[in-house]
């Protein structure tokens, strides 16, 4: 699945992959590593994710900062393991509840 930039990447197949650009395949491979390391229970923050890249080989590894701002982007911060849709409207929500009142 080709996606723009600041998008959620969401790869199902081999061929998805084959299919990204350098920029959006280590997108995809530093969800798959925090998903892998969330769910093995150990830490996955930006250095763990930034170690496995380098222990993989998968060059240029990118900083502590944009390996954050990937993680921000697909929705993988503070626990939470992707984007979930129903979070989102009752935040939208509460924001133009709190906007009006001001």
């Amino acid at each position: 699945m080709r996606t723009m930039k600041n998008k959620i990447i969401e790869i199902h197949t081999v061929k998805e992959f084959d299919r990204l650009t350098k920029r959006e395949k280590m997108i995809a491979y530093i969800t798959s590593f925090r998903l892998d390391l969330y769910n093995r229970g150990t830490y996955c923050g930006p250095t763990a994710i930034q170690d496995k890249l380098r222990n993989e080989n998968l060059t240029p590894v990118p900083s502590i900062s944009t390996i954050t701002r990937v993680l921000k982007n697909q929705c993988l911060t503070n626990g939470r393991t992707g984007y979930y849709q129903e979070d989102y409207p009752m935040w939208k929500v509460i924001k133009l509840c709190y906007i009006d009142n001001l």
